[in-house]
């Protein structure tokens, strides 16, 4: 897991920090205040490792040192969201979004586009070209809210089991501009 991050939001006393296997108690805060994610996703609750699991899973061909948990803490410096993501993947071109969380009580009041547009001009400084990532078929708000933030649907997945439900995923991605530093 790399931990040489943290980044602000245009909004003051906003931060992102790398999250760390330490962190897990408190993530799994956010992902138990965010069940109804995985109950559409999964049709259960998360379960109680669900955050300490998140450290570790990594796709084939991927180590932990290419996987960003990155923690949006408000003023108070309370975890309201994450993003999890991997660089380099599925091609040294593309850093790949597993998953982005934000508490419910912190939605509708535009955070959720200012974490994903402070974490992409992050990864515009990493030299890659596209951010992908995949929205389960069912999650009609979150594909709207991916095709608001730019991102193009590629492909469509066959169905694929997630805990006791069956998804199709739509595959996504977006351009990155290019940073200048």
């Amino acid at each position: 897991m790399n931990d040489s991050a943290s980044f602000a939001l245009n909004r003051p006393s906003y931060l992102v920090k790398i999250l760390k296997p330490e962190d897990a108690v408190v993530l799994q805060t956010l992902y138990e205040q965010c069940t109804e994610f995985a109950l559409l996703t999964d049709g259960q609750p998360p379960s109680p490792t669900a955050a300490r699991d998140e450290f570790d899973a990594v796709p084939d061909g991927k180590t932990t040192d290419d996987k960003y948990i990155l923690g949006l803490f408000d003023p108070h410096n309370d975890l309201i969201g994450m993003i999890e993501s991997i660089r380099h993947y599925p091609d040294n071109q593309t850093w790949w979004l597993g998953l982005m969380m934000l508490s419910p009580q912190q939605r509708g009041r535009g955070l959720g586009l200012e974490f994903y547009q402070a974490f992409e001009n992050w990864v515009s400084k990493q030299a890659v070209k596209q951010v992908s990532l995949s929205v389960v078929e069912a999650n009609e708000l979150g594909l709207q809210f991916w095709k608001r933030l730019g991102f193009e649907i590629i492909c469509k997945t066959e169905p694929q089991q997630f805990g006791n439900k069956t998804h199709a995923l739509y595959v996504m991605r977006r351009a990155v501009a290019a940073s200048a530093g």
